[in-house]
């Protein structure tokens, strides 16, 4: 299915970033948690606001819509049923970059 393909590619695009402690997701939801220390799971302090800032440099870059979660450094993907595998490859390419570009 898409939604495991959106998944897998969002986990080999960032699963290796420092900053990145998590990449899950159901069905085409998907979530990319930020922590500042990825070895001891240490968050970010939340005035740093990080997901909002990966969320607006998506929108800004590459008008990618991502929500960052209240709840923590978690920036959330709900994309429509009618994404294809070729849209998915555009989204997880754009998340990259504004993760690289927020975080290094």
């Amino acid at each position: 299915t898409v939604g495991a393909y959106l998944q897998k590619t969002m986990k080999e695009a960032l699963s290796d970033h420092p900053h990145v402690g998590d990449i899950r997701g159901e069905g085409m939801l998907c979530a990319v948690e930020f922590v500042q220390d990825k070895d001891n799971r240490t968050f970010f302090d939340a005035a740093e606001k990080i997901g909002p800032q990966v969320s607006a440099a998506l929108l800004s870059q590459d008008k990618v819509i991502a929500r960052a979660m209240p709840q923590g450094d978690i920036l959330g993907f709900a994309p429509p049923f009618c994404l294809s595998r070729e849209d998915a490859d555009i989204v997880v390419a754009a998340t990259a970059k504004a993760v690289r570009n927020v975080l290094g």
